[in-house]
C-alpha cells in the first residue's frame, strides 16, 4: 500500500487573488483589455449589425442573432472599460465616471443574459421547442 503525504496548508488552499483570476469573467475582461481599440469597435459594430439583420430578416434564427448581440456587448464592454482607464480610488465621486462604470456594468449584465438566452434558445431550436 502506498502512503501519501498530507498536503501542507499552503498547498491545500488557494489565495483570494488566485481564485478571483480563475472565473470566466476575469478571463474575458483580461482578453478584452489586451485588444486594440479598433478591434473592439469593429467587434461591437459588426456584431450589432449582424444581430439586427438576422432578427429582422430571419426571426427563426433569433438564437444566432442573440449570439451576435452577445459578441457586440463584449466589444462595447471593452470600449467602456478602456474609456474608464486605470483604476483610481480617488475618482469614485466623479459623476461621468460613475455613469461610465454603471453603463459598463449594465453591458456586462446584458451580455451575460444574452449568452444565456443564446444557449437556451439554441437548445430549444435543436430539440424542437420545449413543448412535447
Amino acid at each position: 500500500m502506498i502512503e501519501r503525504e498530507p498536503l501542507s496548508r499552503s498547498m491545500a488552499t488557494t489565495s483570494d487573488a488566485e481564485s478571483e483570476e480563475e472565473h470566466v469573467f476575469a478571463l474575458i475582461a483580461s482578453h478584452a483589455r489586451t485588444r486594440p481599440r479598433i478591434e473592439l469597435w469593429t467587434t461591437a459594430v459588426a456584431a450589432a449589425l449582424n444581430a439586427g439583420m438576422l432578427w429582422w430578416q430571419h426571426p427563426s434564427l433569433s438564437w444566432l442573432a442573440a449570439g451576435f448581440a452577445t459578441v457586440a456587448s463584449y466589444g462595447t464592454w471593452g470600449l467602456l472599460d478602456r474609456a474608464l482607464g486605470p483604476r483610481n480610488p480617488t475618482d469614485q465621486a466623479h459623476a461621468p465616471r460613475r455613469r461610465l462604470r454603471a453603463t459598463r456594468d449594465l453591458t456586462a449584465i446584458a451580455g451575460t443574459g444574452l449568452a444565456a438566452w443564446t444557449l437556451l434558445s439554441f437548445m430549444a431550436a435543436a430539440i424542437g421547442n420545449w413543448n412535447h
